[in-house]
């Protein structure tokens, strides 16, 4: 009898124990490639309002079958201190068919760290599982947006100083690179590559061979290769953002700091602000990272990077960015700070990789709006080869994705779409943008020569327009030799008062410091070797026909006066010019009987031009002949203040021994000018019979 009833014990203690096993839950969190956070744990809400995707639970049995009906609890674990008004809709559920329970929670009156933990209960044993919700302020907006444009004027401003640094400790190793190297098609990639590493922007390379072509430093046809190199090294830096960093961004602004206060030299102080700005890119990095965390969780900016998946779209943002920040580095660098996020696939990328290429060319269109062609068509090139790269590559996106992806590390850890893209698409978009870049370059360095010649004719040689005009010549109009010719002594009339103009401010800058009048010079100069060109070119013209021995005389004479007048315009804006640049950098001052001395010689010359340009236009020989004696006269007045001079220097007058040089040169220049002007009446005479 005993026996039976240990038997009966037995039996159902087993039925017990296999029922029980056969019953054992287990708690998971649903994933859906559908819905962002469709577990709802990690979930970023406002206080006081009710989580976007509620809170579900999976319970599934031992063989990974849903348990309909099965009672799930769900109590509050952690809360902010202080903090009121979080609940729970409800702290038992059911699970429903799928085997999935549901309820919904209200974050409370305080930021921080919300847990929920949820239990079975029906099955002691089972696992249990925690449920994280961060709250936020109900500002955080705001913050998101300091946050972000702090971030990215630190991170605008390292480069900055990192570009900067990276210059000034180069030195003049950049005018050697390009120096050497440009002769090469080959050689020049390479140097753009090296000098696009030193300066840290493409658009700044970009930029300076559109200053080199302008100043004639380099030909058009030179900068080509170095236009597909400048895009290559530009990636390095893309590559070096990617390497994520930032947890030792404090440590390379310390060190920089650093090298900048501590360093006496100046190649290291350099160094020490590229360190400096290296760190601070960086930091400014890991601010945007930060701010933009609860972005993850909000549905709308998540459908905004979907919509970057279309290659029009991406490549519109890209080129509008990179165009209104200026750097192709800077945006790239953007990019992997919200990919580092997980927020952005390698496929949505790659269209604002290519936009970006495309936005870094207008840098160099804006730089040469007022420079001459052969800046423009490095401009353009540098344009036109970034959109072949986008007319070739955006056919091809799924490919260039999944090749990038077989050459880009993969991700190290298992876990959400979002923290596999975190790992991974950082990387992955240093490599597209280097990928780009180097296949450009082999499509396009053979064809360079071809390049070159198909954008000169895009943009051909284009004569520019004279600022200045004729105002009594009229090449279109014929007319007979007599009056042509005195259309001709009508406008060197007008050279003369130009000349006379420039003549009249030949002591300003001397006396009155007044270095804007060098700028005047030039202008008056520029007009008067305009006004001698046109005037010789007409008078060749109508040589050429029906003239006479008599006209071809007066031609010939009239030709010889804007010569004249030509040379006393070099005189002032070149060798006048010259002591003027010597005089301005200096502090000497003339003695008050040497500036009156000046100022009669200057005097006595522009009297001696307005004498010789009577006699050119009356033809008045006797004029001439005073002309004559008059430079006679002043020729002995500038041997005669020559002499005063070395008597003040003898006399130990501290300001003549100052200006000796500067002063003496003025009074022979000045006597040369009247030289010049007397040789107008001089071959009048000469060319009547007179000697």
């Amino acid at each position: 009898m005993k026996f039976k009833q240990h038997l009966i014990f037995i039996l159902i203690i087993s039925i017990l124990l296999i029922g029980s096993n056969a019953h054992s839950a287990n708690l998971q969190k649903p994933q859906s490639t559908e819905i962002y956070s469709y577990s709802g744990d990690n979930q970023t809400q406002t206080t006081g309002k009710v989580l976007e995707n509620p809170i579900r639970v999976l319970v599934t049995d031992k063989n990974g079958n849903p348990l309909k009906g099965h009672e799930v609890i769900f109590s509050i674990i952690t809360y902010p201190k202080n903090s009121h008004g979080y609940r729970l809709d409800k702290t038992h559920v059911c699970t429903d068919s799928a085997g999935i329970a549901i309820n919904y929670f209200q974050v409370g009156d305080k930021e921080g760290v919300y847990e929920i933990l949820v239990s079975s209960n029906e099955d002691c044993d089972s696992n249990n599982l925690v449920y994280e919700v961060q709250g936020r302020k109900k500002s955080w907006v705001l913050f998101l947006i300091f946050g972000l444009l702090g971030g990215l004027a630190l991170f605008l401003y390292g480069m900055e100083i990192l570009s900067k640094g990276m210059q000034a400790a180069a030195g003049n190793k950049m005018r050697n690179i390009i120096s050497r190297f440009t002769q090469n098609r080959f050689l020049a990639l390479i140097a753009g590559i090296i000098i696009t590493i030193l300066v840290q922007s493409s658009s700044a390379t970009s930029v300076m061979l559109v200053g080199f072509v302008e100043a004639g430093l380099m030909s058009f046809a030179q900068t080509l290769g170095m236009l597909l190199g400048a895009g290559i090294g530009t990636t390095i830096t893309a590559q070096l953002i990617a390497l994520k960093i930032t947890d030792y961004s404090l440590l390379f602004i310390a060190l920089g700091f650093g090298f900048i206060i501590f360093s006496k030299k100046v190649k290291l102080n350099n160094i020490g602000k590229a360190i400096l700005g290296f760190g601070l890119l960086f930091f400014g990095m890991y601010i945007m990272s930060e701010s933009m965390y609860p972005l993850r969780s909000y549905q709308g900016f998540l459908d905004l990077l979907v919509k970057l998946e279309n290659p029009v779209v991406g490549i519109l943002v890209g080129f509008a960015f990179t165009a209104l920040i200026q750097s192709s580095a800077a945006f790239i660098g953007i990019m992997i700070t919200i990919a580092s996020q997980g927020f952005l696939s390698i496929e949505a990328c790659i269209p604002l990789i290519l936009g970006t290429n495309l936005g870094t060319g207008m840098t160099a269109i804006l730089a040469s709006l007022n420079s001459g062609r052969e800046a423009k068509r490095v401009a353009f090139a540098h344009s036109f080869f970034k959109l072949i790269g986008i007319l070739i590559f955006v056919w091809w996106i799924p490919e260039f994705a999944e090749l990038v992806k077989s050459i880009s590390p993969k991700a190290t850890a298992t876990g959400s779409e979002f923290e596999i893209m975190s790992q991974t698409v950082p990387r992955q978009i240093a490599n597209a943008h280097t990928v780009f870049s180097i296949g450009l370059a082999i499509l396009i360095l053979p064809l360079l020569t071809f390049f070159s010649k198909l954008i000169t004719k895009i943009i051909p040689d284009k004569a520019k327009p004279s600022p200045y005009k004729l105002k009594y010549i009229n090449s279109a109009v014929s007319s007979s030799p007599a009056i042509s010719l005195s259309l001709a002594k009508k406008e060197t009339e007008r050279m003369s008062l130009k000349v006379k103009k420039l003549v009249g401010l030949g002591l300003k800058p001397f006396l009155e410091r007044d270095q804007n009048c060098l700028e005047k010079w030039q202008k008056l100069e520029n007009e008067s070797d305009f006004l001698k060109e046109n005037i010789s070119k007409y008078l060749v013209s109508v040589s050429s026909e029906n003239s006479d021995e008599q006209q071809l005389n007066e031609a010939f004479q009239i030709m010889y006066v804007v010569k004249e007048l030509e040379m006393i315009s070099d005189i002032i804006n070149t060798n006048i010019r010259h002591q003027a640049v010597k005089w301005l950098a200096g502090d000497s001052d003339f003695s008050e009987e040497g500036k009156n001395e000046l100022l009669i010689i200057q005097e006595k010359s522009l009297k001696q031009i307005s004498r010789s340009m009577e006699v050119f236009n009356d033809v008045n020989l006797e004029k001439a002949e005073h002309v004559k004696q008059k430079f006679k006269k002043y020729a002995n007045m500038a041997e005669e203040f020559e002499k005063h001079h070395y008597e003040r220097l003898i006399g130990n007058n501290e300001k003549t021994q100052q200006s000796t040089e500067i002063h003496l040169e003025l009074l022979g220049l000045f006597n040369a000018i009247s030289r010049h002007a007397t040789n107008i009446s001089r071959i009048l005479l000469n060319w009547n019979g007179e000697k």
